[in-house]
């Protein structure tokens, strides 16, 4: 099976991008530049020990990042509905270290950073923002550089935090989504990423941006030997298993889409830029516009939009 090779009749991209006169461009877009840019960036020297101690914090794409730290230099993810909870139970609070990752350092970050103030305890950020609102209550700013982006997009900000990490080779990222063959999600009323058990936190954040980008269509994710305790059961004729290095056995039965590279960062963006190519104007517009609404329900500590 060849990367982005569909197991279905009749594919291919129905939804071909539109002009954007002026408006937000795709998510597509920000994939390409992304990869133009990730070895250029200079980025910092961040000294994380491995240790069973360290807890990394972070809230929505941020949160499944936080894992990938974790899953790397040891320690516990928490996400912006956990972390208050396991602070407050913890008996000892003798951490190695607390990284808050936070793409804008504002909004969960900056409530996070104040909070861990108050408990007396001592975090260090890691952002994309170097006027972060969150940093007035850190010990130490870790700049990530990342391109400006339309709100929830975010593609730059985690991928250079990844590139950071492991230093996939970006080369072979612009080959394989140069091959990619675009599947037409809008056939689909639900979207499912079956990920490879190492990729799973990648699923997450791919199903999150399907939620955040494309109106109408559910998603949701999970590693391979977890997904088949029981989510993927009962047949679904409207739904697309959207595979990440991970093969599916229910090819027979089911819509089956295959994305197959061993990379985080190939997973994420290939998948993205799949997104993007299937990304409508009117997506866009729904995405800023509840955006705005929903930071000033939260009170979110954002200086601009966009």
């Amino acid at each position: 099976m060849k990367n982005g090779i569909l197991k279905l009749k009749e594919y291919g991209n129905k939804n071909k991008k539109k002009k954007m006169k002026g408006k937000i461009k795709h998510l597509d877009f920000y994939v390409r530049e992304t990869l133009s840019n990730l070895e250029r960036w200079k980025y910092p020297r961040i000294e994380i020990e491995k240790d069973d101690k360290n807890l990394f914090l972070g809230s929505g794409n941020a949160g499944s990042v936080a894992k990938i730290f974790a899953e790397k230099f040891n320690g516990v993810a928490l996400d912006a509905s956990s972390y208050k909870m396991f602070l407050e139970r913890s008996i000892k609070r003798d951490f190695a270290s607390i990284y808050i990752i936070n793409a804008s350092g504002g909004k969960d970050g900056y409530n996070m950073a104040k909070y861990i103030e108050e408990m007396n305890l001592r975090s260090n950020l890691i952002t994309c923002n170097k006027d972060a609102p969150a940093k007035e209550f850190v010990d130490k700013i870790s700049l990530i550089p990342a391109l400006k982006e339309p709100p929830t997009y975010n593609v730059s900000t985690y991928s250079s935090m990844i590139y950071w990490l492991f230093r996939e080779n970006v080369s072979e990222i612009k080959e394989l989504i140069d091959k990619l063959k675009i599947p037409d999600l809008r056939r689909y009323k639900y979207i499912f990423f079956l990920a490879a058990d190492k990729f799973q936190n990648i699923a997450e954040m791919t199903s999150e941006k399907i939620a955040e980008t494309l109106e109408g269509i559910g998603s949701n994710s999970d590693g391979f030997t977890n997904a088949f305790h029981g989510i993927l059961r009962q047949p679904n004729k409207d739904r697309l298993i959207f595979c990440l290095n991970q093969k599916c056995p229910l090819k027979d039965r089911e819509n089956i889409y295959e994305l197959n590279t061993n990379s985080y960062l190939g997973l994420l963006l290939g998948t993205y830029y799949v997104i993007g190519k299937n990304q409508t104007d009117r997506d866009t517009e729904n995405l800023l516009k509840n955006y705005q609404e929903t930071a000033k329900a939260l009170d979110w500590k954002i200086k601009k939009i966009f």
